[in-house]
């Protein structure tokens, strides 16, 4: 995944021509909250885990490379790790 900030609107954000959008499990027992997936085609992506101690950071993973998300109002910033 390309890194950078994108325009985040209504939990999604395009990167290269591609949609992603974060989604929140109906049911959450022992997976994360959220989830990320890309749209058009549609594909799973990644559970996000939280940051410890930060709100808004999530870590995925595309592919075994490492990432990390940070969601602010209207960015999405996207970061190898």
């Amino acid at each position: 995944m390309e890194q950078g900030e994108f325009i985040l609107q209504d939990n999604s954000f395009i990167v290269q021509g591609k949609k992603f959008c974060i989604r929140e499990r109906k049911k959450h027992n022992k997976k994360p909250k959220f989830y990320l997936i890309q749209l058009e085609p549609f594909q799973y992506i990644s559970s996000l885990f939280p940051v410890p101690g930060k709100t808004g950071e999530y870590t995925f993973d595309i592919n075994k490379e490492l990432f990390l998300l940070k969601l602010n109002e209207n960015i999405a910033e996207v970061l190898a790790l």
